[in-house]
Protein backbone atom coordinates (compact mmCIF):
# COMPACT_ATOMS: atom_id res chain seq x y z
CA UNK A 1 0.00 0.00 0.00
CA UNK A 2 1.44 3.67 -0.77
CA UNK A 3 -0.53 6.67 0.18
CA UNK A 4 0.45 10.14 -0.04
CA UNK A 5 -0.40 13.29 1.89
CA UNK A 6 -0.17 16.62 0.87
CA UNK A 7 0.56 19.52 3.26
CA UNK A 8 1.26 22.98 3.39
CA UNK A 9 4.54 22.78 6.13
CA UNK A 10 7.73 23.33 6.65
CA UNK A 11 9.83 20.44 6.27
CA UNK A 12 11.28 21.30 10.01
CA UNK A 13 7.88 21.59 11.24
CA UNK A 14 6.58 18.36 9.02
CA UNK A 15 9.42 16.60 11.35
CA UNK A 16 7.95 18.22 14.39
CA UNK A 17 4.12 17.12 13.55
CA UNK A 18 5.43 13.53 12.41
CA UNK A 19 7.18 12.97 15.80
CA UNK A 20 4.51 14.33 17.76
CA UNK A 21 2.08 11.87 16.56
CA UNK A 22 4.42 9.15 16.96
CA UNK A 23 4.61 10.16 20.51
CA UNK A 24 0.93 10.61 20.73
CA UNK A 25 0.55 6.82 19.62
CA UNK A 26 3.07 5.37 21.95
CA UNK A 27 1.45 6.54 24.89
CA UNK A 28 -2.44 5.80 23.44
CA UNK A 29 -1.24 2.19 22.02
CA UNK A 30 1.57 0.51 24.77
CA UNK A 31 0.45 -2.84 23.60
CA UNK A 32 1.15 -1.79 20.67
CA UNK A 33 4.68 -1.20 21.06
CA UNK A 34 5.12 1.53 18.16
CA UNK A 35 8.87 2.09 17.60
CA UNK A 36 10.42 4.42 14.87
CA UNK A 37 13.29 3.58 13.47
CA UNK A 38 14.82 6.90 11.97
CA UNK A 39 16.80 5.77 9.16
CA UNK A 40 17.65 9.35 8.11
CA UNK A 41 15.87 13.05 9.27
CA UNK A 42 12.93 12.74 6.91
CA UNK A 43 12.43 8.52 6.58
CA UNK A 44 11.79 6.14 9.33
CA UNK A 45 10.17 2.70 9.76
CA UNK A 46 7.78 2.08 12.38
CA UNK A 47 7.14 -1.03 13.67
CA UNK A 48 4.25 -2.06 15.85
CA UNK A 49 1.55 -4.90 16.12
CA UNK A 50 -2.00 -4.09 15.94
CA UNK A 51 -4.64 -6.98 16.67
CA UNK A 52 -1.92 -9.97 15.77
CA UNK A 53 -0.19 -8.27 12.63
CA UNK A 54 3.05 -7.19 12.60
CA UNK A 55 3.36 -4.09 10.64
CA UNK A 56 6.52 -2.04 9.35
CA UNK A 57 5.21 1.41 7.40
CA UNK A 58 7.49 3.37 6.03
CA UNK A 59 7.39 7.20 5.99
CA UNK A 60 9.42 9.71 4.13
CA UNK A 61 9.01 13.45 4.71
CA UNK A 62 8.86 15.41 1.46
CA UNK A 63 8.28 18.91 0.34
CA UNK A 64 4.64 19.48 0.00
CA UNK A 65 4.08 15.51 1.10
CA UNK A 66 4.47 12.63 3.61
CA UNK A 67 4.39 9.18 1.59
CA UNK A 68 3.20 6.23 3.30
CA UNK A 69 4.44 2.62 2.17
CA UNK A 70 3.89 -0.45 3.99
CA UNK A 71 3.25 -4.52 3.13
CA UNK A 72 -0.57 -5.52 4.21
CA UNK A 73 -0.33 -8.94 5.40
CA UNK A 74 -2.66 -11.07 2.85
CA UNK A 75 -5.55 -11.30 5.90
CA UNK A 76 -5.93 -7.64 6.41
CA UNK A 77 -6.02 -6.65 3.12
CA UNK A 78 -10.45 -6.65 3.68
CA UNK A 79 -8.86 -3.48 6.22
CA UNK A 80 -6.94 -1.63 3.83
CA UNK A 81 -9.50 1.04 2.51
CA UNK A 82 -10.35 1.59 6.39
CA UNK A 83 -6.47 1.79 7.09
CA UNK A 84 -5.87 4.43 4.31
CA UNK A 85 -9.08 6.33 5.39
CA UNK A 86 -7.38 6.41 9.28
CA UNK A 87 -3.47 7.37 8.16
CA UNK A 88 -5.15 10.43 6.22
CA UNK A 89 -7.49 11.85 9.00
CA UNK A 90 -4.80 11.67 11.74
CA UNK A 91 -2.30 13.21 9.67
CA UNK A 92 -4.39 15.37 8.28
CA UNK A 93 -4.91 16.00 12.65
CA UNK A 94 -1.52 16.40 13.36
CA UNK A 95 -0.64 18.53 10.29
CA UNK A 96 -3.59 21.12 11.65
CA UNK A 97 -1.65 21.18 14.77
CA UNK A 98 1.42 21.90 13.53
CA UNK A 99 -0.10 24.53 11.61
CA UNK A 100 -1.73 26.22 14.17
CA UNK A 101 1.48 26.01 16.49
CA UNK A 102 -0.42 24.01 18.66
CA UNK A 103 2.57 21.65 18.79
CA UNK A 104 4.89 21.92 22.03
CA UNK A 105 9.03 23.16 20.74
CA UNK A 106 11.57 20.08 20.20
CA UNK A 107 14.52 20.42 21.82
Amino acid sequence: MKQTIAHDLSTDLARQAANAALAHFQQRFPASQITPQWLSADEAIIVFSLRGFHLKPRIRLRPGAIDVEMDIPFLARPFEARARARIERELALWIDKARRGELAPTA
